[in-house]
């Protein structure tokens, strides 16, 4: 048996082989997204409580910038390790 195979029968009997689930990866965003609730909430009171343009872009900034590049860089890894292992399978 292969050093290979002998690696991957390990990782299987753990049940530890550091692939995430699409449900791991929403629980991670979920958390991800609350976190940036309550920032945005302490930002904002933080700053005296009124709603003004820059307060507006600031929200912009955390939830689109943030959130948003957060979520994407989530999908863009799920895809990427669905991709790796079945190259990976392949060989």
């Amino acid at each position: 048996m292969s050093k290979k195979n002998k690696n991957k029968e390990k990782k299987n009997e753990s049940g530890e082989n550091g692939e995430f689930t699409l449900k791991d990866y929403f629980y991670i965003n979920l958390i991800f997204w609350a976190f940036l609730g309550v920032l945005s909430i302490v930002v904002f009171f933080s700053t005296g409580g009124k709603w003004d343009p820059v307060i507006k872009n600031v929200f912009g900034f955390i939830f689109l910038v943030f959130g948003g590049g957060f979520t994407a860089v989530s999908v863009f890894d799920l895809v990427y390790e669905r991709i790796a292992k079945k190259n990976e399978n392949k060989a």
